[in-house]
């Protein structure tokens, strides 16, 4: 039976792609930086499926990592990052530069030196800044324009400079991700009008993102691992749909019959007025989506 270690298990992203593997019958190592986040996966997790787990607690800025047995793993899905575009300031430049280049730099070191079967790195739509056409591809030249999009390009240069030595890898790279239990531009939108509380939009509003449904990504994970036609390649996982800020208030206050207070302010941090990907490299491997933003904010979002 394949075994995966799956870091940043404890983030959004990573505990959904726990649950979606242990429901296919692998065994899985679940990386968290400390005992609290790992403790708080461990307790969203059916108890029938404990037992297909074991846990590895590391701080990835730590200098020294305690990693677990390689031998027993196949697979790497490295989502850990540091992740907040607006904390993406000089006085987080460290933290960012360490988790999102360094600590990926120690794990591919240690995936190929173990000769781990395949190691997905999960990178951002970010790496390509203000493409000069929309929606860009894979191919698009990578110009960003804040502190995560261009440490999460280190990152992605980390990987394909391990690759140069034989690592087998995919870049992933997720666009604007929302779920239930997502703390985003979404979550924050509907509890600032559902707790008539001031929402501070950053800009005019007008600003855009393709969401994608975290169980989507699943879907494409679980295409993409151990399969040869994805060694070396990078995938866009972009929404097909554009949708502005003031796009997602006019529908969460719809959904919760609530009228929002708004203020405007301007942005303190670098970030894109759209970011909208070509989704065709990644359908051709046979992946459709299946979920829809409006249908999540009118059943899920509240329920």
């Amino acid at each position: 039976m394949p075994r995966i270690l799956i870091t940043g298990a404890t983030g959004f992203i990573g505990s959904y792609l726990v649950k979606y593997f242990i429901k296919k019958g692998t065994q899985i190592i679940a990386h968290g930086s400390t005992k609290e986040t790992i403790n708080k996966l461990r307790n969203t997790l059916e108890d029938e499926h404990i037992d297909s787990i074991d846990f590895w607690q590391q701080d990835f800025l730590a200098q020294k990592w305690n990693f677990p047995d390689f031998s027993e793993i196949d697979y790497i899905i490295h989502t850990a990052a540091a992740t907040k575009i607006r904390e993406g300031t000089l006085e987080n430049y460290d933290k960012y530069f360490n988790l999102n280049a360094i600590a990926t730099k120690k794990l591919a070191k240690k995936a190929l030196n173990e000769n781990i079967q395949h190691f997905i790195h999960f990178s951002s739509g970010q790496v390509f800044g203000i493409p000069p056409s929309f929606p860009f591809t894979e191919t698009t030249p990578k110009k960003p324009i804040n502190i995560y999009g261009f440490t999460k390009l280190l990152g992605e240069i980390v990987v394909l400079s391990f690759a140069n030595l034989g690592l087998k890898y995919t870049i992933a790279r997720p666009f604007s991700v929302y779920g239930k239990g997502q703390q985003n531009i979404i979550s924050i939108i509907n509890e600032k009008i559902n707790k008539d509380e001031i929402l501070t939009i950053y800009g005019d509003g007008t600003q855009s993102r393709a969401f994608t449904h975290v169980n989507d990504i699943c879907e494409v994970i679980g295409i993409i691992l151990n399969n040869s036609k994805c060694f070396g390649e990078e995938y866009n996982l972009s929404g097909t749909k554009e949708y502005s800020v003031n796009d997602l208030v006019g529908l969460i206050s719809k959904s919760l019959n609530k009228k929002p207070k708004i203020v405007y302010k301007k942005a303190s941090v670098n970030e894109l007025r759209r970011n909208l990907a070509d989704t065709a490299k990644i359908q051709k491997l046979g992946f459709n989506y299946k979920e829809s933003l409006e249908e999540f904010i009118e059943n899920e979002l509240n329920s």
